[in-house]
Order: C-alpha cells, then structure tokens, then sequence
C-alpha cells in the first residue's frame, strides 16, 4: 500500500491540475473511486451540475455596478448611484458569502461527481458520521494567496469605502446636502480597490492543490482503511472527497439532495483542509461564510485532539473557509479542521502555485487521519 505522500505524488503526477470540471479532475475523482472501493461496504458517485465561474468571476460585475454608480454621481444622479453601489455590495454578500448564485447562470454550466463511500457498523446503525475532504484544486490566487489573512486591508477598505460612498449618496440625493468634497475622492479609492482585487482575484494558472486538500483526501481514506477494519460498534461513516468546494457548489448540492436524511439521522460532519501543518486549528465558525458550526460536532473533533501528540487549537475561522459551511448554514451538525502555520496562521501555499507535494509534511497529515478515525470513534462512545 502506499504512503500518504507517494499517494499525493501520483493523482498529482497522472492528474495534474484538478479545476472543477476538467479532465485533471475527472481522472482524480476516478483515482478516488477505485481507492474507497477497497474498503467501503458501498461506493457510489454523485453527479451534479453548477456554475463554478460563478463564484470568483463576480467581482467584475461587483467592480461594474460599484464604477457605473461613480460615474453616474459624477454626472449628476446621486441616488442612482447609490442604488448601484448598494447593489454592488449585496452581489458581493449573496454571491461569494451565502453563495446564493444569483447570477451564475451567465457562466458556463459544468458536472462534476463526489466519491461516497459507505462503512456500515459492527451493530445496527444508531449514528451517522460524515469524513469529508475535497479533491478540486484551486486557481492561483495573485495577490490574496500571498496576503492571506492581510487580505483584510485591502478587502474591508473596499467594503467600507462602497457602503460609505453609496450612504452618502442617498443623503445628497434625498436632502441635497452636498458631500461632493469628501465622496468624490473616496469614490476614486473605492474604484482602485476593486479593480486591484477584480484584476488579482484569479490568475488562468490552476495550484497542484497538494495540500489543499489532496493531503485531506489522503487523511480521509487512511482513516476509512483503519475504520473499515475496526468498525465502530453503532456508527455508519460515509467517506466522502468532494468535488467543487473551491466554488462551494459540491456541498451545497450535497446538503440539498441529503438534507432530510441527514436532519433525520442527527448526522454529524468533519470537513479537513491543508493538514500539512504547524497545528490544526478546529473552527467554531467560519466568519467569511457567516456559518457558525455546531458545538457538538466542535466538542466530539476537541476530544478526538486530545492525546493527538500534535498542537491542536479551537477557535474562529477568520480566513478562508470550508464544505462544513453549507451544512451548518443549514443547521446541521458540522465542523471543520484547517491546517496552519505556526508563521501567519493561514494554511501552508494556500492558493499558490508552491502547493506542490514536495512542500508537503507527513507528519501532520498522519495525525490529521488519526484525528478522523477518533472523532467517528468519540461519536460513537457518546450517549
């Protein structure tokens, strides 16, 4: 059997990049199949369609409404432009925060599969956990994959900027006081911001994605191997790689195909990203996707840390974000797992082209199995 890193070595060498939608990512997914088949009492692949451009490529629309509104104040039509601005910024919240694609029908529409594998209990199944990771690699990131979490001087001025620019503009067009004085040079910053952020979202280049996340994918099926041979006494786990969370469309549609079952059975998920790592850091929340997650699915990964031999924190996610948001969004059970450096508490190469299996850790991604099989184990012990 191979190692976690020679397994990483070769979907990344046969499949290259994995964009949703591509052949990189179809023969992933393949690769993933054929391995949960080994050990899973069943394995299926679930289809479904989405608009991943969707997802990045808004902000040149956000970027569009925020310039026509400038222009329109400039000739003369204060409130118009604030309704463009107001517009630029609720594209903004709806569209990359909830995720509520409202104008992904303009991009183009693709499939993709997720790789569900079953591993029934030794008794009858009372529970339900979920191990999950994604196998989709993401663009390069220009600028923000560098910032990180200082991504947030540059995002939270635009954000202030078009939310200040566009309330003064309703102020003048309403009550004819005039704020041309100060409104007309933050207008001119607010521009530059999101045409810098619209011009360095994304790059053409797609990351190898080693550690985010076929290093989770990794962990996840070493811990399916270890859980199919010592099965939980009442727990059924699904393995399950999903495809699409650099767009955060795959889980959505998991979550609505599922939701009922899922409620039904009290299901309890894990979502583990970039575990080549200085410490794992078990999110409470995700504060760029407004998904606080649930405190026992938090409480069952904090016991499954303990004794992990590896530093463990819990706190709020501020940067980035996982599948776990579309389940907790919803409000069912869900926690995510990210790997950070000690460094700048942000994942190792998170969207750069230097996430490339020879920067991976293997230590850490073992331990990040071993917490896996111990959270379904935790679940399981649990009255």
């Amino acid at each position: 059997m191979e190692n976690l890193l020679e397994f990483i070595h070769r979907v990344c060498r046969e499949c290259g990049p994995r964009l949703a939608g591509s052949e990189g990512e179809r023969k992933c997914g393949e690769i993933i199949y054929s391995e949960v088949q080994k050990f899973c009492d069943k394995v299926e692949k679930e289809h479904f369609r989405s608009h991943p451009h969707g997802f990045l490529d808004y902000i040149w629309f956000t970027a569009g409404f925020y310039i026509a509104g400038v222009a329109l104040y400039f000739l003369g039509h204060p409130v118009l432009a604030g309704i463009l601005m107001l517009s630029a910024f609720l594209l903004f919240l709806f569209q990359q925060c909830l995720h509520y694609e409202i104008i992904d029908f303009v991009f183009p529409e693709i499939e993709e599969y997720h790789v569900i594998g079953k591993i029934n209990p030794r008794g009858k199944a009372e529970k339900l956990a979920i191990i999950s990771a994604h196998y989709d690699s993401p663009y390069e990131f220009p600028l923000l994959g560098r910032l990180k979490k200082k991504s947030v001087y540059i995002i939270g001025p635009a954000i202030a900027i078009t939310l200040l620019t566009m309330f003064l503009s309703f102020i003048e067009g309403v009550t004819d006081f005039q704020v041309a004085t100060l409104v007309k040079p933050l207008m001119l910053i607010g521009s530059i911001l999101l045409l810098l952020i619209a011009f360095t979202l994304r790059s053409n280049h797609v990351t190898l994605g080693a550690n985010d996340d076929l290093a989770g994918i990794a962990a996840v099926l070493e811990a399916g191997r270890h859980l199919s041979r010592e099965r939980p006494e009442k727990t059924e786990v699904w393995v399950v790689a999903f495809a699409g969370e650099e767009h955060m469309r795959g889980s959505k549609r998991f979550v609505q195909k599922h939701y009922d079952e899922l409620k039904r059975r009290d299901a309890i998920m894990l979502a583990l990203e970039c575990p080549s790592a200085d410490y794992f850091l078990i999110a409470t929340e995700e504060k760029m996707y407004f998904a606080k997650h649930s405190p026992l699915a938090v409480e069952y990964a904090r016991k499954a840390a303990e004794n992990l031999d590896f530093e463990v924190r819990v706190a709020p996610l501020l940067f980035a974000g996982s599948d776990a948001a579309n389940f907790s969004r919803k409000g069912l059970h869900a926690v995510s797992v990210f790997g950070h450096s000690a460094k700048d508490d942000a994942p190792y190469n998170w969207h750069t082209m230097n996430d490339v299996p020879e920067n991976l850790m293997e230590k850490p991604i073992v331990k990040a199995a071993e917490l896996l099989r111990n959270f379904v184990y935790v679940i399981d012990s649990a009255e």
